[in-house]
C-alpha cells in the first residue's frame, strides 16, 4: 500500500500484516491484473507502489524486469523482502514518493489497490509525481475501487472515473485501456476498475 503522510492507514495494515499477506498471495498476479498483461514492458524498470507483501513485485521481476518495490507498512514490506531476492525495497508513500527521486525513470509503474487509500485532495499530486518518475512513453497501470460498508471512512477514500482521469490529463497522461471486472478474492459487492495511462510529454 501508500498512502498520504497520515499514519493511520499505514497501521491499519501493520496490525494484520500476516493476515494481509496470506490474503494477497492467495491469488496470482495474472488473475488481479488481466488488462496489464498486454502492456507489460520486455525489459526495463518497474516501479510497484503499495507492493504489500510483494505478490506483483515477484511476478514483475519474473517477467524480466528490474523492480523497485514501494511499501510504508513495515510488517507487510518485512514480509515481502523475506519472499524474494532481487527486488529493491523502500518505505515511502504517495503523494510525494521523496525517496524514489535517486533511482532514475521507470518503464512501468504499477500501483494496484492505492488510490482508495489516497485522499482526494493528494489525488492529482500523487498522479503528477508518477508521471514525473515514467520514462518516456512509459506506462502507469492503476487498479482502485470504491471504499466498502464497514471501512474506515479516514482511511479509504472514493475517486470517480472522472476525477480520476481529470488528475491524469493534468498530469500529462493520456488512458491507453481500462475496463472493470470483479474481486479476485470473490469478495462481494468488490468491483475493481482498472487502467493504462501513458506518457505523452
Amino acid at each position: 500500500m501508500a498512502v498520504s503522510e497520515r499514519s493511520e492507514a499505514v497501521d491499519y495494515y501493520n496490525r494484520d500484516a500476516a493476515g494481509f499477506a496470506a490474503r494477497y498471495d492467495s491469488v496470482s498476479f495474472e488473475a488481479v491484473h488481466p488488462l496489464l498483461a498486454r502492456y507489460l514492458p520486455v525489459g526495463g524498470a518497474a516501479l510497484d507502489i503499495g507492493a504489500g507483501s510483494g505478490r506483483d513485485a515477484r511476478a514483475l521481476a519474473a517477467h524480466g524486469l528490474d523492480v523497485t518495490a514501494v511499501e510504508p507498512s513495515v510488517g507487510l514490506r518485512s514480509i515481502g523482502v523475506a519472499s524474494a531476492s532481487g527486488i529493491r525495497w523502500i518505505d515511502d508513500r504517495l503523494p510525494d514518493l521523496a525517496r524514489i527521486t535517486d533511482f532514475g525513470r521507470f518503464d512501468l509503474i504499477l500501483c494496484s489497490a492505492v488510490l482508495m487509500l489516497v485522499p482526494p485532495t493528494d489525488l492529482t499530486k500523487s498522479f503528477m509525481t508518477m508521471a514525473a518518475l515514467l520514462a518516456p512513453s512509459g506506462r502507469i497501470a492503476i487498479n482502485v475501487r470504491q471504499p466498502m460498508s464497514g471501512e474506515p471512512a479516514d482511511i479509504f477514500f472514493a475517486h470517480s472515473d472522472d476525477e480520476i482521469l481529470t488528475a491524469v490529463a493534468t498530469a500529462g497522461l493520456v488512458c491507453l485501456d481500462r475496463a472493470e471486472a470483479g474481486d479476485a478474492l470473490g469478495r462481494e459487492p468488490y468491483r475493481w476498475r482498472s487502467f493504462i495511462f501513458e506518457r505523452r510529454r
